[in-house]
């Protein structure tokens, strides 16, 4: 044979028994270790910085590069699996001494925190208006109140203290002259609060969203009513083509007998959904829980019950109502006397007590 393919031959031997040679395996330990055993979160951004916080990596002689860390949560979220190994390509490099400590279980408990409500309550101090005013519309002006045509009698929502509630409670006030609307209309008489575009938004109500008002109010003894409206309260859309008719209103209305009533208008003329006598809401303090989903496949449900003996006075749900007129931006709540004049002659003075009025989006 040549004596230069037999040299390379040797060389070929030579580099194939160096390759076959076992590379040296490295012994060392890796490991995860925890500083608590749970972990009570409320949202994934804290969640995952107590986490970061919570979990130490020891890398041995390895490089923090060599190796991969995992955290695995269960299906439900309540613990999570926190865990470290060599990564792809050094497995065959280190020689995990004790495997036993490369993960580390965390109990995870999900906090919720309660909704938070926006309240507005009488406090007697007499600046009535400034405080209606600092919880529903800050800086604006959510009263509609007839004080423009009956400067005289001065302001038409005051404070006084209730016996039966034993505290301050906000009071209506309603003229059969010369209250008017706002010198806006003549033939109907409006003493509102409301919320409205310049509200905050979390006292605006928008779809997909469930919120609860709660309220309470007491109609006087001899309450009069006329055939045509006396409303307490409604939830309006604004925006839209459909903005101007009452999605949801409490009225009281003149009939045989005197009847409190639950009106509902999905487009553009509205339905009684429930009504019942007015006589066991009279000299009486009730409370007032409203729920509603707005959506075109909303939910709503209200309970009026007595606060002396807790009585059920009107109640009505339903699962599958459309409560979002199109094009709406948002609707809002008002509360208050809102009559009609058309049939004065039924109607006299008036005093209608509010108290403690409260959204609550969940």
């Amino acid at each position: 044979m040549n004596r230069f393919y037999l040299y390379l031959l040797v060389l070929v031997v030579l580099s194939c028994a160096e390759s076959d040679e076992p590379t040296e395996v490295i012994s060392t330990d890796i490991s995860v270790t925890s500083s608590t055993n749970s972990i009570t979160w409320t949202d994934d951004t804290g969640l995952l910085q107590q986490l970061d916080n919570a979990l130490s990596y020891n890398f041995g002689g390895a490089l923090e590069s060599e190796t991969e860390k995992q955290q695995v949560f269960n299906p439900d979220s309540t613990e999570v699996t926190a865990s470290i190994k060599f990564s792809a390509g050094f497995e065959n490099v280190y020689n995990d001494t004790n495997p036993f400590n490369n993960s580390v279980t965390i109990s995870l408990i999900r906090e919720v925190p309660a909704p938070q409500g926006v309240e507005l309550k009488a406090d007697g101090s007499g600046n009535t208006y400034e405080l209606i005013t600092s919880v529903l519309a800050p800086g604006a002006n959510p009263i509609e109140t007839p004080d423009c045509n009956h400067a005289s009698f001065g302001r038409h929502i005051d404070e006084i203290f209730d016996n039966d509630l034993n505290t301050n409670v906000f009071r209506f006030f309603m003229h059969t002259t010369p209250d008017d609307d706002r010198c806006i209309n003549f033939d109907r008489q409006r003493n509102e609060i409301k919320t409205y575009d310049q509200s905050p938004d979390n006292l605006k109500g928008v779809q997909n969203e469930t919120v609860v008002y709660k309220w309470k109010f007491k109609l006087p003894s001899g309450f009069q009513l006329s055939p045509n409206f006396t409303h307490l309260h409604q939830l309006k859309s604004v925006g839209g083509d459909l903005a101007s008719m009452p999605m949801y209103t409490l009225t009281a209305r003149k009939s045989s007998p005197d009847r409190f009533e639950l009106r509902y208008a999905e487009t553009n003329s509205q339905i009684t959904l429930t009504q019942t006598p007015i006589a066991p809401f009279l000299d009486t303090w009730v409370e007032v829980t409203e729920t509603i989903s707005y959506g075109t496949n909303g939910t709503y449900a209200i309970e009026i019950k007595s606060i002396s003996d807790g009585s059920v006075l009107l109640e009505y749900s339903n699962n599958s109502i459309i409560n979002w007129r199109p094009n709406a931006d948002f609707v809002r709540p008002k509360w208050g006397i809102y009559r009609s004049l058309i049939n004065s002659q039924y109607l006299r003075d008036e005093e209608v007590l509010f108290a403690d009025f409260s959204i609550m989006e969940l």
